[in-house]
């Protein structure tokens, strides 16, 4: 057997192996993240060279944007990207097992460590780790982590002498790890390691573009896994669903679509079927609600009034926001909901 051919037979083996942690189940990135990519595109000059490079790089975002997406775009835009990609959320792996389930352990190691285990760190040779929620990780494994960035190895427990392993690295976190650092939950120095080139992923609700991309995207999604056809979404309720402020970003748009496909299958998609699904209104007063009027230009506002007989109910649906918004609105600009020429 050739060199080449058992290097890649390695390689799908290792892939293999971490796709189910312990417990079972898989420790992959969300739908929310995947499908996120596909809206974004391509990515930015800066990001494809950092991509190339092959240097550390730290995903920043609120939770939900895709950051784990754009992890994998990195991973594949760069020399590594026939190697395998290996997500790991670090905040979902129990504190007492993370360093046998990132750095590896041998048979005999500790009570229930029947066999070898690579680990995800050696699991993802010759490509990238993807460390996500790192600002999750114990000191212990921080220690870690930072010495398999400086020195390119790792000790598996149990093993006599570190193993030299050959892995890029890509974190994210949705905290700011420099407040971490001066709590001292997190190694200062290990930030340095990690924080080579920072990617910032903006929130949905500052992407409204967007929206409709994606709405669209989980659509077919949905209608594929479901085997129905794709819902037709009137042009009404796609306005409310660009205008809502999208808290839970991504993943919280594709929960409705979902939600849609389920519910009322076949039916068309009015700004009524989106409230008979719970998309959210945010109450009285909250900061996306009035932030997404207040930021509307006056004269939408008043064309949605006059669209829907001065309903001040309906406008609050499209609008994604409760009927005491509107008011607040109204009352601030002098405004009469009453339709009519003005």
């Amino acid at each position: 057997m050739s060199r080449s051919t058992h290097g890649a037979r390695e390689r799908e083996r290792e892939q293999g192996h971490v796709s189910k942690a312990p417990d079972g189940r898989s420790r992959i990135r969300d739908e929310g993240d995947r499908a996120a990519g596909d809206t974004v595109g391509a990515l930015d000059q800066g990001a494809r060279r950092a991509a190339r490079s092959g240097c550390t790089i730290l995903i920043t975002g609120e939770t939900g944007v895709g950051k784990g997406y754009l992890a994998k775009q990195v991973h594949e835009a760069s020399p590594r990207g026939g190697g395998p990609f290996v997500p790991v959320n670090c905040g979902a792996i129990p504190e007492s097992i993370i360093d046998s389930q990132l750095f590896g352990h041998v048979k005999g190691a500790f009570t229930g460590a029947i066999s070898d285990h690579l680990g995800f760190v050696r699991a993802a040779k010759h490509g990238t780790l993807f460390l996500d929620e790192v600002g999750g990780l114990p000191p212990p494994a921080q220690t870690r982590l930072l010495r398999l960035l400086q020195d390119r190895e790792v000790q598996p427990v149990g093993h006599p002498r570190p193993i030299v392993v050959e892995v890029r690295i890509v974190a994210a976190t949705n905290s700011d790890l420099r407040v971490a650092v001066r709590e001292r939950r997190f190694r200062e120095d290990l930030l340095f390691r990690l924080d080579v080139v920072r990617l910032h992923l903006k929130p949905l609700r500052d992407r409204t573009g967007d929206v409709d991309t994606l709405t669209d995207l989980f659509n077919g999604e949905f209608a594929e896994l479901y085997q129905q056809p794709r819902l037709v979404i009137e042009a009404d309720a796609r306005e409310r669903l660009r205008r809502y402020g999208w808290p839970g970003n991504i993943r919280q748009l594709r929960t409705i679509v979902e939600r849609l496909h389920v519910l009322f299958p076949c039916e068309p998609v009015t700004v009524e079927r989106l409230a008979e699904v719970g998309h959210p209104v945010d109450e009285p007063g909250a900061g996306s609600s009035w932030g997404a009027v207040r930021g509307a230009r006056h004269d939408e506002l008043v064309r949605v009034l006059d669209e829907n007989g001065g309903s001040v109910a309906r406008a609050a649906l499209i609008f994604g926001v409760h009927r005491s918004t509107i008011y607040r609105w109204l009352s601030r600009q002098a405004v009469d909901p009453t339709p009519g020429p003005r």
